[in-house]
């Protein structure tokens, strides 16, 4: 299932750029997919994260894209 996974994160991060972690893991899971299948998807398209900072501070937002 995993496998169908990558297709469906690849898809999703191209056409939206980049996403709110969370927002991905509740779509992915709205799709049936388990976060051991978006974790092997996020391992394959190799995923980067953005950590949103307001001023000097982190904030708990974490961001999902793929490098162009």
């Amino acid at each position: 299932m995993w496998k169908s996974c990558v297709t469906w994160l690849r898809d999703y991060l191209t056409h939206e750029g980049m996403v709110l972690c969370d927002e991905v893991r509740k779509q992915a899971n709205s799709r049936g997919y388990r976060s051991s299948d978006l974790k092997k998807a996020r391992k394959e398209l190799q995923v980067k994260t953005f950590h949103q900072f307001d001023g000097d501070e982190a904030t708990d937002n974490w961001f999902w894209y793929l490098e162009e």
